[in-house]
Order: C-alpha cells, then sequence, then structure tokens
C-alpha cells in the first residue's frame, strides 16, 4: 500500500515540475515577443516623427490624409506598447 503511494505520489511530482518547466517556457517566449513588438512599434513611432519632423507631410493636402491616418494608427499601436 505505501509503495504504491509511493510511486503515484512520485508520478504526481514529476508530472507536475514537467508541466510548470513547460508554461514557464512558454511564459519567457510570450515576454521576449512582447518585448520585441514593444520595441518595433517604439522604433515606428520615432520614424514618424523623423520622417516629418518640419510638418511638410501633415500640412500637405494630398498625402496630409494619408500621414495623419498613419500617425491615427501608430497613437493606436503607443496602447500596446511596454511602459
Amino acid at each position: 500500500m505505501i509503495l504504491t503511494l509511493s510511486i503515484t505520489l512520485a508520478a504526481v511530482i514529476i508530472t507536475s515540475i514537467l508541466i510548470i518547466r513547460n508554461l514557464l517556457v512558454k511564459n519567457e517566449r510570450l515576454s521576449d515577443f512582447i518585448a520585441k513588438q514593444s520595441d518595433a512599434i517604439n522604433t515606428c513611432r520615432l520614424k514618424l516623427k523623423e520622417i516629418d519632423d518640419k510638418g511638410f507631410f501633415e500640412s500637405d493636402d494630398m498625402i496630409g490624409w494619408f500621414f495623419k491616418a498613419l500617425k491615427d494608427i501608430q497613437e493606436s499601436l503607443n496602447e500596446f506598447t511596454l511602459k
């Protein structure tokens, strides 16, 4: 009886350790992915500012609406950055 209980307990502990390790690896991968996405969003924000630092694109009627749409998209993406 004690031997069966010990084997069952050992199996449960080993299975739990493997499951926890797997979840930790997945969590680390997702954390890295989120950090990379945040860096990419920040880089896009800086590039948009660099492109239109003088305000030429925003003030031009022909491409102003497109640039404004890009800025709106960037603002939406800024909400997903790590702070």
